[in-house]
């Protein structure tokens, strides 16, 4: 596989929460697809162009629609710093239009007269994929205070001194002294809320995390002290970084951490996303806490803890009401583009892209 699997938009307590502008502006060499119009087309366009450019032998990361429909939200390609985002998804401003920042419009393939006799259809059922994803975020928005409630319960439990032993013993054993030069961070989420539940690629850390730490978390406290401290040391030691940050934790700390050089990761399995694979190491993060303070809290965080998963269970359900909608909506509009032209204009620009390998 040439390629791993992120999230870049997800589902939270106030909508949609996206990384797609974040990313544009990485460095000043990053360049930019936006592709506009054909909805539901625009994905299944974004996925024939990452598999046309991989077959070429360049690898990618696949951002997942988060209702797990066939196709991508985007895609991109480290080796030219290039990428290509759905653009009726999220949106955002085109700051360098036609510089490092192109439009792909799939307008020019519609048939727009039969759109235009479909309009009521299609309003209706956006309609009622808005209802049900504004029910969703409710649950999300619930679901995200009763996490608060565990953190506050549990932050002052935590034994800092356990905590900095053992990132100091792994910044030692697994990234060595401080470097003149900081690494690169990217963000990208690795787990997102969909309507099959709470989704962890795990092909993404066998192919891309031969070294994997696992920490056992089921607050989420240790482990996202743990892993916002290794990523910080392994900046501060000149590795390139992808935090893959969690919608979810207050100023979006992150969840998980890879650095790609050296082939490691550190991430969090907790009850919504359980990691079943196998790891370098498996970390409990009970040894990090008071057991004798803990034990007063126990059967709130237990309660706590199943108010979230139930919560996060129906904003799933709800999510799954709104692919429903979204599928009717979607199959008038693939009905009513020319796949001969959408083909002509992928093939357009897999080759522009594959053209910039050498610029790189």
């Amino acid at each position: 596989m040439n390629h791993a699997l992120f999230f870049m938009n997800c589902p939270c307590d106030d909508g949609i929460f996206s990384l797609c502008e974040r990313s544009t502006e990485e460095s000043q060499n990053t360049r930019t697809y936006v592709v506009s119009g054909g909805v539901g087309i625009s994905s299944r366009f974004i996925e024939k162009i990452a598999s046309s450019v991989e077959k070429e032998g360049i690898i990618s990361q696949r951002f997942l629609n988060f209702y797990g429909e066939e196709g991508l939200d985007g895609v991109y390609f480290p080796e030219i710093d290039v990428y290509i985002f759905d653009g009726n998804i999220f949106s955002f401003p085109m700051n360098l239009p036609d510089c490092r920042q192109y439009t792909v419009d799939l307008g020019v393939a519609a048939n727009r007269k039969e759109l235009f006799l479909n309009k009521a259809l299609i309003e209706e059922s956006k309609r009622e994929e808005e209802k049900y994803f504004s029910k969703a975020v409710k649950f999300l928005s619930t679901a995200k205070s009763v996490k608060n409630d565990i953190r506050q319960l549990t932050g002052s439990l935590v034994n800092a001194e356990k905590v900095e032993r053992f990132v100091s013993r792994f910044v030692k054993r697994e990234l060595g002294t401080a470097s003149a030069f900081s690494g690169r961070e990217y963000f990208r989420m690795l787990t997102a809320v969909t309507p099959e539940g709470v989704r962890l690629p795990e092909e993404t850390l066998l192919s891309m995390c031969p070294k994997l730490y696992c920490i056992d978390d089921k607050t989420g406290t240790v482990s996202t002290l743990l892993v916002s401290l290794i990523r910080e040391s392994a900046l501060l030691c000149g590795f390139d970084v992808i935090n893959l940050i969690s919608p979810f934790e207050e100023n979006a700390c992150p969840e998980h951490v890879i650095m790609p050089e050296l082939g490691l990761g550190v991430i969090t399995s907790n009850e919504s996303h359980p990691y079943k694979g196998d790891a370098f190491r498996k970390v409990n993060a009970s040894r990090f806490f008071d057991s004798e303070k803990m034990k007063k809290h126990r059967s709130r965080i237990r309660f706590n803890l199943g108010a979230e998963k139930e919560l996060l269970n129906q904003a799933s359900f709800l999510l799954g009401e709104c692919r429903k909608s979204r599928e009717e909506y979607s199959e008038i509009y693939s009905r009513s583009y020319d796949m001969g032209k959408i083909k002509s204009l992928a093939d357009e620009v897999t080759r522009e892209i594959l053209s910039f390998i050498s610029c790189t």
